[in-house]
């Protein structure tokens, strides 16, 4: 049968799942038994239907059409400006226009980059714009301090360096930090060449890192693949992960951390381009994991797991080389051997912090699958039980949809691209233990993590597992995906109208993956909200703090609520009392809603000398699920503390008043603690 007798539906078939090679049809029964069932479902599947084909070559030419894509992203900030300002003011629209002007910005980029004929250098400017006016979204949310509960950890050790001008000295807020002054070295290096404020000397640094690590990213993506088309794809479908827009652009050391793992893996694959020469440039590869080591231990961790992995799939393969597969084993080796180092010459301090967020988190995992899904926490509704609008929810799911359609219909197709399964004619394992590239196929296999961090995220403790996992999947799932649209579903065809289909379909795994992570409260809201972090810092809370560096004086021993605490070391430079840091959660002695023996021992253990009560705690339930540390404190409330809770030391003898806003309330409690 001719294939324009064929009918219409086969054709198509055929055509996308890449079973048409030119031979006469046969009906699936007599293929069945000429290639035999297995292969028939392989090859239906993609298997050995998409081999590497070099980029069309185009001239560089102009670059009208980045112009006009820069324009376009200006004015979709301008947009985002103004959904953030009306948010500030109370206006209903501000967070869907925000959402838009995302929009806006990234889908005519995503179904430029789609099409066939755009040149290299074109794709390069594309994706840099595309990242520059993504991260200044950063910059329009928070442009005066910093908002991330994060962030203000890592702000606090960069001001214990400047002031005491050395190294690890003792974070009251984080006490690991220390060990991993990566990006504070960075940051207030730079401070202090250029006469900038640290928070502008932080953003920019952070803006140079987010640059960089794109740009890394691009040419890992376009050496393993061959392809520039696949690059730029790749590092679009990344910009999906839920903590690439915002948590990624934190003043935090995974910012940095990202940056230093792709620079590594590059450099690795450089290494493989000069021989003999290898050893002369090892040193800067060293350089990149010994600066990553100090800077983030889970991504140089996943950095040691990520060469490891490739050199075990380097030593299955038939016809690898002995000596490179010796210069493979170095690396690796190195990539593993300098964090653990590291981390035995600081004490192994990541163990006690590590160990009870995966020991709960594989916990909460294991009662999930077990009880057929039951699951401690309610997708789409905060813990302060505001629900995600219908519409949100429904980008959510469709990115979700998007992507696992996207890794189901490229997986096999990315191995093929690698060169797995491309020896047809014998069926033994040896035949299927050839490919030719090893880190294709590592990237491929890891977008298995991608799976895997859902399941985590279903349930309360295992988000944080999920939300780690999901950066380092990202890395195979955006190339995999990006494989699945050059070969199948636009390949070298130049219809635009399928080009800005695709497109629109990456913008949903852009916004559905920062809707996961960021929800309805993106932007900072008009009115408080309840220890809901970013939306819980404003001007009140700031000026209280710094009323006690002015009139107290820095260095005070402090008892805090979550917010007020991080405001409290950051503005006042307070040494505020933590559970993970001195064993004993403060936040007793403000939920208690009587003074009895138990708060009076925490008051003394710890030494307290001030007490800053916030009433506004008592208003509604808290967004992020604990008003103190999620230990004894917010055990003890099974609703929002009750004023007497704060009140009642006013009737303590020995206990002053001293600060008093309206809100915020501060107690001198020294003649409790016996501290002068």
């Amino acid at each position: 049968m001719s294939s324009a007798r064929r009918p219409l539906v086969l054709q198509f078939i055929d055509g996308a799942l890449g079973t048409a090679d030119g031979a006469s049809y046969q009906p699936p029964s007599r293929r069945a038994e000429k290639l035999g069932v297995w292969r028939l479902i392989m090859r239906w599947l993609g298997v050995g239907a998409v081999q590497p084909e070099a980029d069309a070559q185009i001239e560089s030419g102009g670059l009208v059409w980045p112009q006009l894509l820069a324009i376009n992203v200006a004015a979709a900030l301008v947009l985002a400006a103004c959904a953030a300002n009306a948010s500030r003011i109370g206006q209903s629209w501000a967070v869907p226009g925000f959402y838009c002007a995302i929009a806006l910005m990234f889908a005519p980029i995503a179904a430029r980059l789609v099409l066939v004929n755009v040149s290299r250098t074109e794709r390069i400017a594309d994706v840099m714009i595309v990242t520059l006016g993504l991260f200044a979204l950063r910059v329009i949310r928070a442009p005066v301090v910093f908002v991330g509960h994060d962030e203000y950890l890592h702000w606090v050790g960069a001001q214990q360096i400047m002031e005491d001008g050395h190294l690890f000295a003792p974070n009251v807020l984080f006490p690991i930090g220390p060990y991993y002054p990566g990006l504070e070295i960075l940051a207030t290096a730079f401070s202090n060449l250029s006469g900038l404020s640290f928070f502008a000397s932080a953003i920019l640094v952070l803006m140079v890192a987010r640059s960089l690590f794109i740009g890394a990213l691009f040419l890992i993506y376009e050496r393993i693949s061959g392809s520039a088309r696949v690059a730029a794809l790749g590092c679009l479908f990344y910009m999906g992960s839920s903590t690439f827009v915002f948590f990624d652009t934190n003043f935090s050391y995974a910012s940095l951390a990202m940056f230093l793992m792709t620079l590594a893996l590059l450099l690795d694959l450089r290494l493989g381009d000069d021989g003999g020469r290898w050893l002369l440039r090892l040193p800067l590869f060293v350089i990149a994991i010994g600066a990553l080591s100090m800077t983030h231990h889970v991504t140089a961790y996943a950095l040691g797991f990520l060469l490891v992995g490739f050199f075990l799939v380097e030593a299955i393969r038939r016809d690898h080389g002995k000596g490179t597969l010796w210069r493979y084993g170095v690396t690796a080796a190195l990539a593993v051997l300098v964090p653990v180092l590291w981390s035995k010459a600081m004490g192994n301090p990541g163990a006690g912090y590590l160990g009870p967020v995966f020991q709960n988190g594989l916990r909460e995992v294991t009662q999930f699958l077990t009880h057929l899904g039951e699951s401690n926490r309610k997708l789409f509704t905060g813990d302060d039980g505001v629900v995600a609008p219908l519409w949100q929810r429904l980008l959510t799911l469709g990115s979700v949809a998007f992507i696992c359609v996207g890794l189901a219909l490229g997986f096999f197709r990315s191995l093929s691209w690698a060169g797995l399964f491309s020896r047809r004619s014998p069926s033994s394992w040896p035949a299927i233990l050839c490919w030719s590239n090893s880190r294709h196929i590592l990237l491929t296999l890891i977008t298995i993590g991608y799976p895997v961090s859902m399941v985590f995220r279903m349930t309360r403790s295992g988000w944080e597992i999920g939300n780690r996992i999901g950066p380092f999947a990202f890395l195979g799932v955006g190339l995999v995906l990006a494989i699945c649209v050059t070969s199948l579903l636009q390949g070298k065809s130049g219809n635009v109208l399928r080009a800005a289909a695709i497109g629109g379909a990456m913008t949903v795994i852009l916004i559905g993956g920062i809707i996961s992570s960021e929800g309805p409260r993106i932007l900072v809201p008009a009115r408080y909200q309840v220890s809901a972090d970013g939306a819980s810092i404003e001007p009140m809370g700031i000026r209280a703090a710094e009323w006690t560096k002015e009139w107290l004086g820095p260095g005070n021993r402090f008892a805090a609520d979550r917010v007020n605490r991080l405001l409290l070391a950051g503005f006042g430079r307070q040494l505020v009392s933590t559970t993970l840091q001195h064993g004993y959660d403060a936040g007793v002695t403000l939920a208690a809603p009587t003074f009895g023996d138990e708060e009076l021992d925490v008051i003394r253990k710890l030494g307290m000398e001030y007490l800053f009560a916030d009433l506004r705690l008592t208003t509604g339930r808290p967004v992020v699920g604990a008003y103190f540390d999620g230990a004894r404190a917010d055990e003890m409330l099974d609703a929002p503390p009750l004023p007497a809770a704060t009140f009642k030391y006013d009737s303590i003898e020995g206990v002053n008043r001293i600060f008093d806003n309206g809100y915020s309330i501060i107690y001198d409690v020294r003649a409790l603690s016996g501290r002068p």
